[in-house]
């Protein structure tokens, strides 16, 4: 492992009671490969993939999603958490594609551990119902923290919602401290025997104790961190890659020497190592390479047959030599167009099939010429600004656009903030405000009077809309949302502890904070809106819309509950709300339902006149235009990279993508002009601006 540690790994895997010798197929051990992303070179990815719901995919499906998760990793950026949500994110998207593609037969869910180890530190991460354990120095400590609670350890599976459900958390590593990554059977164990498995002398016994634990069904991989000179204690196969990953075998009767001290200087000579092993790998392979040429070109001569002449044999001896130098020139000054190439001749093949497909077969079209889309973007992501793959890129757009009615436009990056997450927008006149969710910071910009650019310079943090902020005796804590005051022309924000923040857009520098009562009755606020002077927060956590009434420019009662009496609806998957002139709220749920309530009553509310296979399926956020002249719903999907507008009815009106989707592949708000002209949309750290027409 090409870190300070390297890892003994192990697998168990039982099924039906009885344990197989083949390792669990989604379990995978990854170190760096020689074009990692920059700042991924020492590091290595565990990860362990197993079936989640009704629908089990073959083998083979968990094993490629466990390559894709390395490979994706080590080609992401960032930091260690970044690269890994990066991983999952992407994951999830695919299964969320194929689930929503209406000519795929199959509906697949997958739970998915990960760990990274770089340098002294692990990082773990987690979607669905995986568990681990590690153990460094005393107990055990379990992931997720509690193992005795149901709604901890079964969390949504990837493919189910749009934004996957990821926890991580992170550990110091220490020389001899283990790893079990493990399917949720683990949390059923008896405490103290796990520990004991844990502490057995070798990770040969640590598979033995678990493996005498498992009842039906268990996937497992055990992970030993050791120093890289430490030999391994158990009959190991040595892992191709540039780093030692030994994977146990069979139980040994000795227990794992001591680890020796580290040196100075210890990790450039084991980076240096690792090269060299790396080198002679691959001269290996095409040593063996050459000789099945060689074998082929002058096969051995039976008995009594004539032997070679000594021309014939002095190219025996060259042309491997020949071969050697030659791998060994392309694997030191090799460029990855070979990879580059593969992958346009896949978008090639993929486009031929696409076309093959009757016009009339309006599913399979889209689905296929979707795929398109998506190996072209892998491509680009090898080596951007191709021709080809350009043109073949706008070709897939063409034909998807017009089955689905999409209005394909240029998105102008206007506005980007450094190192951030923009959760929400709002736009006042010709200022536009987000909300960072990475930085937890509301920031302010100023639109020029065409509104296609910001005024220079005129990017404004606001200081008392920011974590951590104090305003008179308050303490500002996460932000929830932020919301424009039309009543009081003010930009206001809620943080999760109940305060609201309200600033004059000339004052800035100073504002008000008033503490809500009775906030500790919220469980997951998630979006705020007024009307009429009331304060409404939506909390999917507690099913519920709660009601603040205002009192002489304040807040000064509890909530009432929007929603009574026994037949209350589920909200636990909204993600967004708003109310209209009349008082219709309109709440918007993660799967792109919208229901539409008055005085707690539900009255109809349906889509309509959308494109066949253009249905909103999955939502992540809502903008209620309540303007006369334009009244209607814009919804935004980042599963789709769509922005979808309805009118107030449902009917369906217009559905927007950029031309670069990828712009568009963390779309998290939108919010119209006056005009009605431009569209702000955010993805990411970057404000875009669409024109409306084309």
């Amino acid at each position: 492992m090409a870190s300070e540690f390297e890892a003994l790994v192990g697998h168990l895997h039982v099924v039906g009671g009885r344990s197989i010798t083949a390792a669990p197929p989604g379990a995978l051990v990854e170190v760096a490969p020689r074009k990692a992303a920059r700042g991924r070179e020492l590091d290595t990815f565990f990860t362990l993939v197993f079936p989640s719901g009704d629908e089990a995919a073959p083998a083979k499906f968990y094993e490629q999603m466990a390559a894709l998760a390395a490979e994706r990793y080590f080609n992401s950026s960032g930091s260690v958490t970044a690269g890994l949500r990066a991983v999952f994110n992407s994951l999830n998207d695919d299964l969320v594609t194929h689930n929503q593609s209406q000519g795929s037969k199959r509906r697949y869910e997958a739970n998915m551990l990960a760990a990274v180890v770089r340098d002294d530190e692990l990082f773990l991460a987690r979607a669905g119902c995986g568990v681990a354990l590690y153990r460094s120095q005393g107990d055990p400590t379990p992931f997720p923290a509690e193992f005795h609670q149901d709604d901890v350890i079964f969390g949504p599976p990837l493919g189910v919602h749009p934004v996957p459900d990821v926890r991580m958390s992170r550990y110091t590593v220490l020389s001899g401290a283990r790893l079990v990554l493990a399917t949720p059977g683990l949390a059923e164990m008896d405490a103290l025997k796990t520990r004991q498995a844990l502490e057995a002398g070798d990770i040969a016994g640590v598979l033995a104790g678990f493996k005498a634990l498992a009842s039906d069904h268990l996937m497992l991989m055990a992970v030993e961190f050791v120093p890289p000179d430490v030999p391994s204690p158990v009959p190991a196969q040595e892992a191709e890659s540039t780093a030692r990953v030994p994977v146990a075998s069979a139980p040994a009767p000795a227990p794992a020497p001591t680890a020796p001290p580290q040196r100075p200087g210890a990790a450039l000579e084991r980076r240096a190592r690792a090269g060299l092993r790396a080198a002679a790998l691959n001269g290996a392979q095409a040593a063996d390479g050459a000789a099945g040429l060689l074998d082929r070109l002058f096969p051995t001569p039976a008995e009594g047959e004539p032997r070679a002449s000594g021309k014939l044999a002095g190219a025996a001896v060259l042309i491997p030599i020949a071969i050697v130098l030659l791998v060994l020139v392309l694997w030191l000054g090799g460029t990855g167009e070979s990879e580059f190439e593969l992958c346009v001749k896949e978008a090639n093949r993929t486009a031929e099939v696409a076309r093959s497909i009757a016009s009339s077969d309006v599913a399979g079209t889209q689905a296929a010429w979707t795929v398109v889309m998506q190996v072209v973007e892998r491509c680009n992501s090898l080596r951007s600004g191709d021709p080809g793959l350009q043109a073949l890129n706008r070709e897939a757009q063409r034909v998807v656009d017009i089955l689905l009615g999409v209005q394909r436009r240029d998105a102008r990056p206007i506005a980007t903030f450094t190192n951030a997450q923009l959760k929400q927008i709002v736009l006042q006149g010709l200022d536009l405000y987000v909300l960072d969710a990475q930085n937890q910071w509301v920031y302010r910009v100023t639109l020029t009077s065409d509104g296609q650019s910001v005024v220079a310079n005129s990017q404004q943090p606001i200081p008392a809309m920011r974590q951590g902020a104090t305003i008179g005796q308050n303490r500002v804590a996460e932000l929830v949302d932020i919301f424009w005051a039309q009543e009081t022309a003010q930009i206001i924000a809620l943080d999760k502890g109940g305060l609201i923040i309200q600033c004059s857009p000339r004052f800035l520098q100073s504002c008000d904070a008033q503490r809500l009562l009775a906030a500790e009755r919220w469980v997951q606020p998630a979006a705020i809106t007024l009307w009429q002077g009331r304060l409404y927060i939506l909390d999917p956590g507690a099913n519920q819309i709660w009601r603040y009434e205002q009192s002489g420019g304040a807040y000064a009662s509890v909530p009432g509950e929007y929603f009574v009496g026994a037949a209350r609806p589920d909200l636990r998957a909204a993600v967004d709300f708003g109310i209209d002139d009349q008082g219709n709220i309109y709440i918007l749920m993660a799967d792109g339902l919208v229901t539409k309530w008055r005085s707690g009553s539900q009255t109809p509310f349906a889509f309509t006149g959308f494109y066949e296979g253009q249905e909103i399926t999955s939502a992540d956020a809502m903008f209620l235009n309540t303007d006369p002249t334009a009244q209607g719903l814009y919804i935004v999907s980042r599963a789709t990279r769509t922005i979808y507008e309805t009118s107030l009815a449902g009917t369906f009106s217009n559905s927007y993508r950029a031309f670069n989707e990828p712009d568009f592949a963390l779309l998290a708000g939108v919010v119209p002009d006056k005009s009605q002209q431009t569209l702000y949309a955010i993805s990411g750290n970057t404000v875009f601006a669409i024109r409306r027409q084309g």
